[in-house]
């Protein structure tokens, strides 16, 4: 992969946190911090500002005389994500089929349809993976923007890194998860289209969490890569 040189803290902070939360810095492997300044041709010290901002965000363990490592994935922290989505997410899209006109069907569609896409492309799974929790952002994105709450969708993203890394990670097993996903996608939009807030909150419910449920056979085979559950 080449990498753009950007003499910046905030530039290698936001390249480094793509990396980690899409699983290119796999969690638990080291990172160092001399080779990351060599790497973006720049001084150590935006680098270790950088490093500093992730370890804040519990994307990054600083050790001390040890070394600096990507942190493990922590299913307590998914969970409580997905308890969180689950209530806000479905209040927004209650008020969002209340507000709903045809002027907002267009831009949803078109997010289907780049999903649909991304879906017959030859992309190999872990790139498939990446390119479509990215286009799932945008279209969870768009119906909180539809429904006048942006601030919402500001405050998911600022807890949502564990559950990114999580959803990435269970994604690279295959595409038939990614196609559930975006029939899921289609469902949900169909309900608010429809006023179907009793199928709404069932879909809704499936979307989130048949997935986290599902999990335990890849998680248990990578356990290297979760913080022990307490």
């Amino acid at each position: 992969m080449a990498y753009k040189h950007t003499a910046t803290s905030d530039g290698v902070y936001a390249e480094l946190k793509e990396q980690i939360l899409h699983l290119e810095l796999s969690p638990g492997s080291s990172i160092s911090e001399i080779e990351t300044a060599e790497k973006y041709n720049i001084s150590r010290t935006p680098v270790r500002d950088a490093f500093k901002r992730l370890e804040r965000e519990n994307l990054l363990e600083i050790r001390p005389h040890i070394g600096t490592f990507v942190s493990l994935i922590d299913l307590n922290a998914v969970a409580d994500v997905l308890y969180t989505r689950e209530v806000l997410e479905y209040a927004v899209l209650c008020g969002l089929s209340r507000l709903y006109d045809k002027s907002q069907d267009l831009r949803i569609r078109l997010l289907l349809q780049q999903q649909k896409t991304l879906l017959e492309s030859d992309l190999d799974i872990q790139e498939l993976s990446r390119a479509f929790i990215k286009c799932d952002n945008e279209f969870h994105s768009a119906l909180f923007d539809a429904a006048g709450k942006k601030n919402i969708t500001s405050f998911l993203s600022s807890i949502n890194c564990q559950y990114e890394r999580f959803r990435t990670f269970i994604n690279f097993s295959g595409k038939d998860d990614l196609k559930k996903l975006y029939e899921a996608h289609i469902r949900i939009w169909e309900c608010v289209i429809n006023k179907d807030l009793v199928t709404l909150k069932d879909c809704l419910n499936h979307h989130l969490y048949d997935g986290f449920s599902a999990s335990s056979d890849i998680v248990s085979k990578f356990p290297e890569y979760f913080k022990e559950i307490r």
